[in-house]
């Protein structure tokens, strides 16, 4: 029989598992209890139909990423995290469409709610993009990286007023109701297009940032902010180059198989 200061210490271990497993319980449970209320719409499902059931991948999915937004980890941190705990869904092109359509739901419905966070409707959306620009990568930043990807993350980035705009333009071509149309309209006449000088971080209007003509992706709202980011900025711009080259040598791969195959299948 152990002594009695181990049975002590190992009641305490087991205390406090229990305790641990009860909060991972609740936190689950509230995230699901979130999301599932913004998913669901009385009115109109945007053009997103979505059923998932409790026990679904998705459904898992879901739950985990609302966990980690509201304990504080940002949406890059968040997606690692569930790239690396739920490859079925990144690797399913069906779970990964049905996660694509409920987030959809959810930050449409968060937008129409007015929900006092903008920001969480921006999130959602930088991690629509994500999965949908997702191919079979082994490594998430694969994606981070291309200059598609990282060029809208910008856009996206701001949060509050700043980049309510950008959230109405970015879930009204997601969407085939009329929900948002009035909405986008109103921003667009009223609310310009910002963005967010990469080294001295000030906001402006983005007509009047440049771009890094390299990457496509850099803002700057002058030449000498530039050249200041450069010694930070190099090393991404060059992976941006690299991720754009890579894929745009496999779509030419993929348009030269198809011709090849729609000549081969072609009558004699």
């Amino acid at each position: 029989m152990p002594p009695p200061s181990s049975r002590k210490r190992n009641k305490g271990k087991d205390r406090k598992a229990k305790q641990l497993a009860k909060k991972e319980e609740n936190d689950r449970a509230y995230a699901n209890r979130f999301w599932r209320s913004f998913c669901g719409s009385n009115q109109c499902d945007h053009g997103r139909a979505v059923m998932i059931s409790d026990d679904h991948p998705v459904t898992t999915f879901m739950d985990q990423f609302y966990i980690n937004l509201h304990q504080g980890m940002t949406v890059l941190e968040t997606l690692i995290d569930l790239f690396e705990k739920h490859p079925q869904v990144w690797n399913n092109e069906r779970y990964r469409k049905l996660a694509i359509d409920t987030l959809v739901r959810i930050g449409t419905n968060m937008i129409l709610s007015n929900y006092p966070h903008i920001t969480n409707p921006l999130c959602v959306a930088q991690s629509i993009m994500v999965l949908e620009h997702f191919d079979d990568a082994d490594d998430i930043n694969l994606v981070l990286d291309k200059r598609v990807v990282a060029s809208k993350w910008n856009d996206l980035w701001l949060g509050d007023g700043s980049g309510r705009r950008d959230a109405l333009k970015f879930y009204r071509k997601r969407t085939t109701c009329k929900c948002l149309k009035k909405r986008h309209l109103e921003a667009r006449k009223k609310e310009p297009k910002m963005g967010m000088c990469h080294h001295c971080k000030v906001e402006m209007e983005r007509v009047s940032l440049s771009v890094c003509s390299r990457c496509i992706v850099g803002q700057y709202c002058s030449r000498k902010c530039q050249v200041a980011q450069w010694p930070a900025h190099e090393s991404k711009c060059n992976l941006y180059v690299q991720a754009h080259k890579q894929h745009s040598s496999e779509c030419q791969d993929e348009r030269q198989n198809n011709v090849e195959n729609m000549v081969s299948e072609a009558p004699g």
